[in-house]
C-alpha cells in the first residue's frame, strides 16, 4: 500500500481515500499496483478478478492534461461508458490481467473509488 500512498501524493490525490476501512473492505479482492506509463507517469490501478469485471470495475487514477483522471472500466457496457479500450498482450504499461479484453471506459471527475459510493459491497 506504500506505493499507492506515494503515487497518490505525487498525483495530488488525498491518499486516505485508498486507506479507508471501506476501501479495504470493498476492494479486498482487487490487486493494487502503480505502473509508470510513458505518456502520463504513475498510474494507480485497482484490478478485480476478471470473472467479476462485468459488474465490478477495474479503476485507474493518473494525471494528464493538467487534471486528475479517474477511469472506471467494465467488461460489459456501462450506461456512462464513453469509449472502449483494448490493450494488446505485449502492452507493458497496464496490468497484465487486463490485457486482451475489450473494456468499456468512462472518466469520473470524482476521484473517490467507485465501489466506495455503493451502500454495500458487491458479492
Amino acid at each position: 500500500m506504500e506505493e499507492i500512498i506515494h503515487a497518490a501524493k505525487e498525483l495530488g490525490i488525498n491518499y486516505k481515500i485508498f486507506t479507508s476501512s471501506k476501501t479495504s473492505e470493498f476492494y479486498s479482492d482487487h490487486q493494487w499496483s502503480v505502473i509508470q506509463n510513458s505518456q502520463v507517469g504513475p498510474v494507480i490501478n485497482a484490478v478485480p478478478d476478471i470473472k467479476i469485471a462485468d459488474t465490478v470495475p477495474w479503476e485507474e487514477w493518473f494525471f494528464m492534461d493538467e487534471e486528475i483522471h479517474h477511469h472506471i472500466l467494465f467488461l460489459k457496457k456501462h450506461p456512462k461508458s464513453t469509449e472502449v479500450w483494448e490493450g494488446s498482450l505485449d502492452d507493458k504499461e497496464h496490468p497484465k490481467q487486463v490485457l486482451g479484453f475489450t473494456w468499456h471506459v468512462f472518466n469520473e471527475k470524482d476521484v473517490t473509488p467507485y465501489l466506495n459510493k455503493l451502500p454495500t459491497k458487491i458479492p
